[in-house]
């Protein structure tokens, strides 16, 4: 095996077929097809199984992709490590967010980031917590931020921060007409209100029914959605109420200007916040960086509870 090779059999892994990975590395189909036999042929294995639709791996297409995976991980660190010698990072890093986080997070943090690593260029992929889970074990990220209840045995998970879930309700609604936004109260007070919940099945979906179970409230509910920012922008056009992760509400001042907040009465937080790296790979001292930033940001914007 060899880079070009590796790169090769990736693409078309990724691509998801022939055609498409002959035009992503701008070769003839015929070409890319005649080099794949001859990977084949050194292997004494097929990699791909042949006629059948979607792309499939072969058992020794399947540990060719893994060894592969694990090359190319191996070339960039060195090539990382070089450039240390030199006093001079480069690289790139590539890194996973749950939905929303990005667009909380990382303008928290990256000036800083910048500062210090101006020559390293982050390649951002955001998807739910399970699919940034089997991209970093296929050796697609080298790192992701997210939330979690259970831990995978081919990852790291090192904890951020944990998220203490507020109540968010429009100004004009009933209850921040009746109580001042910031005060601590139980979720029976937003009894009669509208709620705005995540869509079923969402593990904070099943936290935030926990919670309303808990209260014995049983919510009207106007919408679901999981995109925390338009949910925040219903509520606050509609008057209809909210439960969110409170740093979503931090990271946000428009939001504030236009919702009250609420602190819950009894015990609410989310499932920690990790960053989670594959076991067999050593984080770069860039992504080191970022995850200390992170986690001091997470700090100074929950000093509240201190």
């Amino acid at each position: 095996m060899n880079t070009r090779h590796a790169q090769l059999i990736l693409t078309i892994v990724r691509e998801g077929s022939f055609t498409a990975a002959a035009k992503a590395l701008f070769i003839t189909q015929p070409t890319l097809s005649q080099t794949v036999r001859q990977i084949e042929t050194q292997l004494g294995e097929p990699i791909f199984v042949r006629g059948k639709a979607p792309l499939t791996l072969t058992p020794a297409g399947e540990l060719y992709t893994q060894a592969a995976r694990r090359m190319l991980q191996i070339e960039t660190q060195l090539s990382e490590a070089i450039s240390l010698l030199h006093g001079k990072a480069q690289g790139v890093l590539r890194l996973g967010f749950t939905l929303v986080r990005s667009d909380e997070l990382l303008p928290q943090v990256l000036q800083g980031f910048y500062a210090v690593y101006p020559d390293v260029r982050l390649e951002v992929t955001e998807a739910t917590a399970a699919q940034l889970e089997q991209l970093l074990i296929r050796g697609e990220l080298d790192t992701a931020l997210l939330s979690t209840e259970r831990e995978l045995p081919q990852l790291c998970y090192r904890q951020i921060a944990s998220e203490e879930i507020v109540l968010l309700a429009g100004r004009r609604s009933a209850l921040a007409q009746r109580i001042p936004s910031g005060s601590t109260v139980g979720l029976r007070e937003a009894a009669g209100e509208c709620f705005i919940l995540p869509r079923e099945g969402t593990s904070m979906c099943r936290r935030f029914d926990e919670l309303l179970a808990s209260s014995g409230v049983a919510p009207k509910i106007s919408m679901r959605c999981d995109n925390i920012e338009t949910a925040k922008r219903v509520c606050a056009a509609c008057d209809h109420v909210m439960l969110s992760p409170f740093i979503s509400l931090l990271c946000d001042s428009a939001s504030m200007q236009k919702l009250a907040h609420y602190h819950l009465s009894q015990e609410a937080f989310l499932p920690p916040l990790y960053l989670a790296y594959p076991k067999d790979q050593t984080p770069a001292p860039y992504a080191e960086a970022l995850y200390t930033q992170l986690t001091n940001r997470f700090r100074a914007m929950t000093a509240y509870r201190e």
